[in-house]
């Protein structure tokens, strides 16, 4: 009875060694089978929600990087990442340049460069604009102080015609912005000029005639 217990138990060891040997032995296999894909495969990127907010816009971000000087100012309204290129900070394209490799936007050489353009022609089309913005804010000063005449019409005119030329380094918004300003003073000089031609231009009253030279 005992003989037969330890053959049975030998027989037992002999079929569970290999096993546990093999699981043993698959067990790293198995892990690495069930693991995530690296960055970039789809795996990690399927964990990130900000991957779904990609492109979030219409800014063709791959073929701006491609541009030899700067874009126009009124490609600031362009929108990527769900915001317009005017409200994307360092702080957004420096995470943008992180998670495009991450979302297998683009790999991480691609992204460096595309980042480094996208922040210089962000930065130097908004130094554009600015300088546009603190350029109609001495507009509105300087016609805030003109009197009804020719000459102030005229200044209005040149004024207009500046800001024709200066289109595209200002935002869509701005023009309208500065063109109402404009169209308002213009309003307001011509209303004032008429006025004052209608005062110098009032025929002379010489009062009622004297009764006696009539009789006269």
């Amino acid at each position: 009875m005992a003989v037969g217990n330890l053959l049975s138990s030998l027989r037992l060891a002999r079929v569970s060694c290999p096993l546990l040997i093999g699981l043993l032995l698959s067990g790293p296999a198995a892990v690495q089978a069930q693991a995530p894909a690296a960055p970039g495969g789809g795996g990690a990127a399927a964990a990130n929600a900000d991957c779904k907010k990609l492109p979030g816009g219409n800014a063709p971000v791959q073929r701006m990087a491609r541009l030899q000087g700067g874009m126009s100012v009124r490609n600031l309204e362009l929108t990527y990442f769900g915001k317009p290129l005017y409200a994307l900070s360092d702080a957004d394209i420096a995470y943008l340049n992180t998670l495009w490799p991450e979302c297998g936007t683009y790999d991480a050489t691609v992204a460096d460069e595309i980042a480094s353009k996208l922040r210089t022609l962000i930065s130097d089309a908004k130094g554009a604009r600015q300088d546009s913005l603190d350029w109609i804010a001495s507009v509105e000063k300087d016609i805030a102080t003109l009197k009804p005449g020719e000459e102030a019409i005229r200044k209005i005119h040149d004024l207009w015609q500046e800001m024709l030329n200066r289109e595209f380094e200002m935002l869509p918004g701005d023009l309208q912005y500065l063109a109402k300003k404009l169209s308002d003073k213009r309003e307001e000089l011509y209303t004032g000029q008429q006025q004052r031609q209608r005062t110098l231009v009032n025929p002379f009253d010489p009062g009622a005639p004297d009764t006696r030279s009539i009789k006269e």
